[in-house]
């Protein structure tokens, strides 16, 4: 066996390397899920608290309510699909961390996505579908029945709209709080357990 080191003595290990590449995947899944989130509840403060008011305000009865019907509708499905790429993240950043023992952050973190995930999906099929139609038919807030069911509906979508927003920040900053370092990947090996030594057991 020679005594002299080669360029291939340098050379990361397999283990080494593969610790990089779960660095490289964690931080992708980061970044994914931070905009994701960010998508999210960037489009409900743009058209919650920008838009709506001002439309409403400006823009007479029923063509308001139709515009702001069809823009919620499209955000919707915005929400919806960058929802599936936070769950997507957090699925593979679970899986990466697999080997090390879970912080509340984490379980937190996970808690909080799947949590803005429900509620997006809550109001683009169930909530702005029932306002669309009920702004469709004519109806009016407080005006009839039909009316007082809208505007119900109405401020069932801004209480969800308002958690979107909370549980989306709460999303950004767990997953920046959570990023692992090399240093994480350092002390999960020195919580690994050690072989048996040889001999009889």
């Amino acid at each position: 066996m020679s005594e002299t080191f080669s360029e291939s003595d340098l050379e990361p290990s397999a283990e080494e390397a593969s610790r990089k590449r779960r660095l490289v995947v964690d931080r992708v899944a980061v970044v994914v899920a931070v905009l994701a989130a960010g998508l999210v509840v960037g489009g409900m403060l743009a058209l919650g608290a920008c838009a709506a008011p001002m439309v409403f305000r400006l823009t007479p009865a029923p063509y308001s309510g139709n515009a702001m019907g069809a823009a919620f509708a499209r955000f919707d499905r915005i929400a919806i699909g960058a929802s599936c790429a936070l769950l997507a993240a957090e699925v593979v950043r679970t899986y990466l961390a697999r080997r090390h023992r879970q912080k509340i952050t984490e379980r937190l973190r996970r808690f909080a996505g799947i949590g803005l995930a429900g509620a997006v999906t809550f109001m683009g099929l169930v909530l702005s579908p029932e306002i669309n139609d009920l702004h469709t038919k004519g109806v009016r807030r407080g005006e009839g029945e039909l009316g007082m069911q809208l505007e119900a509906t109405h401020k069932r979508a801004e209480m969800v709209g308002r958690l979107e927003a909370a549980l989306g920040l709460l999303c950004i900053a767990l997953h920046v709080f959570t990023l692992r370092t090399s240093s994480d990947e350092d002390e999960d090996d020195l919580d690994a357990p050690a072989p048996l030594p040889p001999g009889p057991r």
